[in-house]
């Protein structure tokens, strides 16, 4: 099981759930936030990564864009010196880790399930975000362009 949510990081420090939020951030420009992603329990991504989120959204459009042609595809976050990699390892399978320093953590799981989350995910945000920072929309919809079709239910 993947979960995915997203926060707003406010100016005070603390976060907002992205669902819940109604006040744009002030700068258009640098949307602090984080990005909570848990697979199987495994807490990959948290509060304690947050960065400019709607950034590492974009960037984790990109690494989906170009898994199906390369054996590992990685990011470093956009403003940290933090890594976040998919890696194939056979069966279907992919190895989801991100790394900062000595922290590692990683697990394995279904590709085309992580694939599936993942972009479900950034969907859900950017479009969120589109409606709150409207100036910011086209840049998203472009960002989103890259992920594979949206599988129907």
């Amino acid at each position: 099981m993947i979960e995915i949510r997203n926060f707003l990081r406010r100016e005070d420090g603390t976060f907002e759930p992205l669902l819940a939020t109604s006040d744009p951030p002030e700068d258009p420009l640098y949307v602090e936030g984080a990005i909570e992603l848990v697979i199987d329990g495994v807490e990959i991504m948290g509060l304690t990564h947050w960065d400019l989120v709607d950034q590492l959204w974009a960037y984790i459009c990109t690494l989906l864009a170009r898994l199906p042609a390369e054996q590992r595809v990685s990011t470093l976050f956009p403003d940290m010196p933090v890594e976040f990699a998919i890696e194939r390892i056979g069966g279907g399978r992919v190895l989801v880790s991100c790394s900062g320093g000595r922290e590692v953590r990683r697990t394995s799981v279904g590709e085309a399930e992580l694939v599936e989350a993942l972009s479900a995910g950034a969907r859900h945000a950017l479009g969120l975000l589109s409606a709150l920072l409207p100036e910011n929309a086209e840049d998203y919809r472009h960002d989103l362009s890259q992920l594979p079709p949206a599988k129907s239910t």
